[in-house]
């Protein structure tokens, strides 16, 4: 028996497999997921004219699970976000982070280590690098004889 070939016929049973495998993904049982135990937070660094500047995303924390500490020349930042989920019923869901992170990065030599201040402001962590007066630098006046 000859069947007339129709061109359009594989499309419409490729379009039908993309259906299938959109149905599949989009009802996948995310109950049974994992969540991220840590996660890397988000910083920016800057060079300021007399110091530099560290902003870390840091939500949902207190500044009391935060540490921050400077040994060799090295800035480490780190601190745990603890679980505050109470299962109640059932969770679909979990996209919410909670766990340690570290947080580490090599300081300039023209840092004045024993002046860098930190503040926790909603959620967002906040250092403050002075620079050293000898990096500031000085001008020197030239003068005529």
């Amino acid at each position: 028996m000859l069947v007339k070939w129709e061109p359009m016929m594989g499309l419409s049973r490729i379009n039908d497999v993309f259906d299938r495998m959109l149905d599949d993904f989009f009802s996948m049982d995310t109950r049974l997921a994992e969540p991220v135990s840590s996660l890397i937070p988000l910083m920016n660094v800057e060079e300021l004219k007399d110091a530099y500047r560290i902003t870390l995303e840091v939500p949902g924390m207190e500044k009391d699970d935060i540490d921050i500490s400077i040994k060799d020349d090295v800035l480490t930042i780190s601190g745990e976000k603890k679980e505050d989920f109470k299962e109640e019923g059932t969770l679909f869901r979990r996209e919410r982070w909670f766990g340690k992170f570290t947080r580490s990065l090599t300081l300039p030599g023209d840092v004045d280590v024993d002046k860098i201040e930190a503040e926790y402001k909603n959620g967002v962590l906040t250092l403050h690098l002075p620079k050293s007066e000898t990096a500031k630098g000085k001008k020197i006046e030239v003068k005529t004889k």
